[in-house]
């Protein structure tokens, strides 16, 4: 390992550049959308949804990797720099499980540490960050997302107060309703029912004559296993590339299910969104009124947040219990 200072290392400022544009551009596409659609306040409440979801996701994973690894703990190991199983020293804990987040949130796949060596708590984030998708994403993939949240928040807070559903000065109806709610459950269908699948043949043929058996396919047991099969899923819905390493996946069971399931998560959402636009630009404009209900509010924000809190809370919980969340309520 060089032990040189970073600024020594003559890659490091173009490290820095790539990171910082990888970050800075998803989030320049939201305020590049509120400028072409003259609505800045908007931007800005998307913006502010995005973040505070992204630092509830960024904040419990830092304080877990600094605070160190319980099961080292009962090995009488000190852990000063916090838990740096699979990390760089010149990064350290807490720049290691920041990048996890940023890579899960911007669905660019690099990563600085190994995912998989990471505190349950920390990979929790990491999945539920990809399994919301809507925090930042890629150049436009995050608003692709929270454009379908931001329809079911429409319609759900103009029935809470008895106002008309509108969004960009159209009415929200019927249909796009469905098609909004249907690209809502195909991301954790797709994901689950792929874990699901991986699940069942391991634990029920194990030894299938395959060229990998099943039961090779993990080096971790237990809930740890069952998370690494999660994520592989989940990072492959949500486009993002990064995984948990010690699943074996390099094999024709994995590679074609992942391949299906990136196929229909990362084409199928995109003709939702594009079909509710089209009903939407076809319908006449409704001129603000007393009864409109107003989406650039901080009120309207919140309630977006609750949305897409209690969607992936109902749709990932099971299995975020059954993975991550168990192990790190064993340790």
């Amino acid at each position: 390992m060089n032990s040189a200072h970073p600024l020594e290392n003559p890659n490091y400022f173009t490290n820095a550049l790539e990171n910082i544009a990888i970050l800075l551009i998803p989030i320049g596409f939201i305020f590049c959308l509120g400028y072409y659609l003259q609505r800045r306040k908007l931007a800005w409440s998307i913006f502010g949804v995005m973040t505070v979801g992204f630092l509830l996701l960024l904040l419990p994973s830092v304080i877990s990797e600094t605070s160190g690894n319980s099961a080292l703990d009962s090995l009488g190991i000190q852990q000063a720099n916090g838990s740096m199983e699979g990390k760089e020293v010149r990064f350290g804990a807490a720049a290691s499980a920041m990048w996890g987040i940023s890579t899960t949130a911007t669905s660019n796949g690099s990563v600085n540490a190994m995912h998989d060596s990471m505190t349950p708590v920390s990979g929790a984030m990491q999945l539920l960050d990809m399994m919301i998708n809507a925090f930042y994403g890629g150049v436009g993939v995050g608003w692709l997302n929270y454009f379908v949240f931001l329809v079911i928040a429409v319609f759900v807070a103009g029935l809470m107060v008895g106002r008309t559903p509108e969004l960009l000065g159209r009415k929200i109806e019927a249909r796009e309703m469905k098609i909004a709610s249907l690209i809502a459950i195909l991301h954790p269908l797709l994901i689950l029912a792929g874990t699901a699948l991986a699940t069942h043949i391991l634990v029920h043929h194990p030894q299938a004559d395959w060229a990998v058996q099943p039961q090779a396919w993990l080096n971790n047991p237990g809930y740890h296993g069952f998370s690494e099969m999660l994520y592989e899923y989940t990072s492959s819905a949500a486009n993002n590339g990064s995984g948990f390493e010690g699943l074996g996946d390099n094999n024709i069971f994995w590679n074609f299910s992942t391949g299906i399931v990136l196929l229909l998560s990362r084409f199928l959402p995109m003709i939702g969104p594009l079909a509710i636009a089209g009903m939407l630009a076809q319908k006449q404009p409704v001129p603000d009124s007393a009864g409109t209900l107003h989406v650039h509010t901080v009120t309207f924000a919140c309630t977006t947040l609750a949305i897409i809190i209690i969607l992936a809370a109902l749709s990932f919980f099971p299995a975020l219990a059954l993975g991550p969340l168990a192990e790190a309520f064993t340790r």
